[in-house]
């Protein structure tokens, strides 16, 4: 039976399946750990949604938010767009650096926090509380 394809281009694209195989392995998302590396990047993460004015994301970040119903949802991003407004207003932040946090394993949550870096080198620190739900970290 003739296919058309010499040993070697059998080889190489046995290669090339086998290439996107593991590709595609790669790329599952594995979720976050309960570690104090992964929490200060979840809570970097949001803010920086947050002070980019990306509204949808940010709420989306907080804990039972898909159980939200729809206009309490819209509220929610309404306040928070009008929040980042207000960062604006100041000068917009510049950096969201992770200061420290506390990991509380007996209840999976934790508390981070944050020093927002405006233009004109102001600083703000906020504290952001967490929780590891269902494999990933989300704001409370």
């Amino acid at each position: 039976m003739n296919t058309g394809l010499t040993s070697i281009g059998r080889r190489c694209l046995a290669c090339a399946i086998l290439l996107l195989m593991a590709a595609g392995c790669g790329q599952k998302d594995q979720g976050d750990t309960f570690t104090n590396e992964s929490v200060q990047q979840a809570a970097r993460h949001y803010y920086t949604l947050f002070t980019h004015g990306d509204a949808r994301q940010f709420v989306e970040g907080m804990a039972g938010a898909e159980s939200f119903a729809e206009d309490y949802r819209e509220q929610m991003r309404n306040v928070v767009a009008q929040a980042a407004k207000g960062l604006e207003r100041k000068g917009g932040v510049v950096r969201v650096e992770a200061i420290s946090d506390t990991l509380y394993a007996a209840d999976s949550t934790a508390y981070v926090y944050l020093d927002l870096v405006f233009a004109d080198s102001v600083h703000e620190q906020v504290g952001v509380p967490m929780v590891f739900v269902g494999g990933y970290w989300k704001m409370k």
